[in-house]
């Protein structure tokens, strides 16, 4: 699985948890838009560090970083080219 379509999975997932089942574009607001809440975002940080090795100790945590599923995927690149 690519890590696009991991990341979308995750995030579908969660949606789904909460009853939303709408379309989901790569490029969709998740928290600021309130589909997602901010223990959502944590979930997701912690999908990210296990996975993906993203430290965010490191690089530090900011939610706006993990709004969109084309936000994480860029996240994720940026933390594999400066590695």
């Amino acid at each position: 699985m690519d890590t696009r379509t991991d990341v979308r999975e995750l995030v579908k997932g969660l949606l789904s948890k909460k009853g939303d089942m709408r379309a989901l574009a790569d490029s969709d607001s998740l928290i600021i838009s309130g589909r997602l809440e901010s223990i959502d975002a944590l979930e997701i940080a912690f999908f990210l560090e296990e996975r993906y090795s993203v430290d965010f100790a490191q690089i530090g945590f900011d939610q706006n970083q993990l709004d969109s599923v084309d936000e994480i995927v860029s996240l994720i690149d940026s933390t594999r080219v400066s590695s």
